[in-house]
């Protein structure tokens, strides 16, 4: 069953597809702050394979890591 859209939400609010990400925008942000190549650490953070697209992993691999970067700057405040 897949669990995460293929594009990260773009809203300036705090959605709830976002509380069902913590977790995973937490391991983006790790994964990105340790220079872990984005297509070694997808299947692990995905748990799916590149797979044959390769364009479209990566495309959903930066959608979230943005995602995860606007929480920490901005979506906690969401939160409070």
């Amino acid at each position: 069953m897949r669990i995460y859209r293929d594009l990260a939400p773009i809203d300036e609010t705090l959605t709830d597809y976002d509380r069902r990400c913590f977790k995973l925008y937490i391991m983006l942000i790790d994964a990105d702050e340790a220079g872990v190549p984005w297509d070694y650490s997808y299947p692990h953070l995905f748990d799916e394979p590149v797979g044959t697209d390769y364009l479209k992993a990566e495309a959903r691999y930066r959608s979230h890591l943005e995602r995860a970067k606007w929480m920490t700057a901005k979506g906690y405040r969401h939160l409070l």
